[in-house]
């Protein structure tokens, strides 16, 4: 109110003298009004929101590579919030992105797909190209878990050859190892060892490790397939020995359930039981119940098989009693 009394008291005088004077209180007046009505606008309050969703953003990230999936979201919908509130739409892109890899990490694989497109629309918007990459990427790995390999190999391929024009070593690394799985689903696993191997040799050269075990499992799953124990034992050993490099415990529960699964195939039930147990373990210190339910199955069965239905009968109990079904 008293800005406007003010300004009605300038209205009323016309020396030409004071025009100066004049045109500085209106230029003072409207910065006050602009503060006034913009408030929380301020550069140094975007900067803090910003900064406050930068840091939700990396705490779900974080969460998200514990295996802590509803965590990771529920940081990742502050920080989209946060995004959205002062129009940083590169973050909001990026947000929406995550959002899809928890969704479809627990399942959701159509409502993966739907943020996935989101955040494509945006960067396809802003021209980002390496954004842009990674949401084709995400729809085809998306598209390759509804059991749809050939559209999937649409999407990779695209996004390979954006990842090559970047010169991104890594990138291209993933999108081959992406592109073999499609292969392997096709059933063409001499291509899919192909790209394994082609994205392994890339993973070396830029030093990331995370790739280089994911390749060895999916190099010990062909190996598997074939009944070629000795390679597969290798090459799951090897990705078992790079995340605990890692100390990348996920990776490790992956890498104790392959060589469990693989040790039950050789007819080494003992040394199967062994590898189910740590992978249990791992699991039950991660919360992950889906994971935590298959463990139990198959300690179960190998303990009836190894002659000790009591043990299999307690482990039995505790998939009971976690079962959704059973309650």
């Amino acid at each position: 109110m008293i800005i406007f009394s003010c300004l009605d008291k300038l209205h009323k005088k016309e020396d030409p003298g004071n025009m100066s004077v004049k045109r500085f209180f209106y230029l003072f007046l409207s910065v006050l009004i602009l503060t006034a009505w913009t408030g929380c606008g301020t550069p140094s309050e975007v900067r803090r929101k910003q900064s406050q969703a930068v840091e939700l953003e990396n705490k779900g990230a974080d969460f998200f590579q514990q295996g802590q999936y509803l965590r990771s979201l529920g940081y990742y919908q502050r920080a989209l919030r946060g995004y959205e509130s002062i129009d940083h739409r590169e973050g909001v892109a990026r947000t929406l992105n995550h959002m899809g890899t928890v969704f479809q990490a627990t399942g959701r694989i159509h409502t993966a797909l739907e943020y996935y497109q989101r955040s494509l629309a945006i960067h396809s918007d802003l021209g980002n190209d390496a954004g842009m990459s990674l949401n084709l990427n995400n729809i085809g790995s998306a598209t390759l878990s509804l059991g749809k390999p050939q559209a999937a190999l649409e999407f990779l391929q695209k996004s390979l050859a954006m990842e090559e024009k970047r010169g991104d070593l890594k990138g291209q690394a993933v999108r081959w190892n992406n592109i073999g799985l499609a292969y392997r689903q096709l059933g063409q696993y001499d291509r899919a060892m192909e790209c394994y191997i082609r994205a392994k040799g890339l993973n070396e050269k830029s030093g990331n490790l995370a790739g280089i075990a994911d390749n060895l499992n999916n190099m010990g799953a062909i190996y598997e397939s074939r009944k070629d124990w000795t390679r597969a034992l290798e090459a799951y050993r090897g990705a078992l020995e790079t995340d605990k490099k890692r100390e990348n415990s996920l990776g490790i529960s992956t890498g104790l359930a392959n060589l469990g699964r693989l040790y039950e195939k050789m007819g080494e039930k003992e040394k199967a039981l062994d590898h189910y147990l740590r992978a249990w373990r791992v699991n039950e210190s991660l919360g992950l119940k889906e994971r935590i339910l298959y463990d139990l199955e198959q300690i179960a069965s190998l303990y009836e098989a190894l002659g000790n239905p009591q043990e299999a009968e307690k482990f039995r109990k505790r998939s009971r009693e976690l079962s959704p079904s059973s309650k």
